[in-house]
């Protein structure tokens, strides 16, 4: 019995580590599963405390993530804004202006 668990509890992290490392990267060699349809609609160049960032559009509310994974941040280009992309997002905690979300799998629609 122990060893049946141990084995589940192996197997558990491996599909685990899997499904997040291609939510992380998205490259050929493994699928990347981001769900959610959405547009990055430009970024936040407001000046105030809680301000900054990229607005994206999701299910029609405009949201901000503070960052982007750098993978995907490093290869955007100031021309593809409005990017329409699929994303993995959580809202952040604590919220500060409630518009706040972590993207954790971001990418571009083909």
């Amino acid at each position: 019995m122990k060893t049946r668990i141990f084995l589940l509890t192996i197997l558990l992290g491996l599909v685990t580590t899997i499904f997040s490392a291609c939510c992380e990267d998205c490259g050929d060699a493994l699928p990347c599963y981001c769900s959610d349809d959405g547009i990055i609609i430009g970024q936040d160049e407001r000046d105030c405390a809680c301000c900054g960032g990229w607005f994206i559009e999701i299910y029609g509310d405009t949201l901000r993530a503070l960052t982007l994974p750098h993978d995907f941040y490093q290869t955007l280009e100031p021309g593809e804004i409005p990017l329409p992309v699929y994303l993995e997002w959580t809202f952040d905690e604590p919220l500060c202006l409630g518009d706040e979300i972590l993207v954790e799998c971001i990418r571009r629609q083909e």
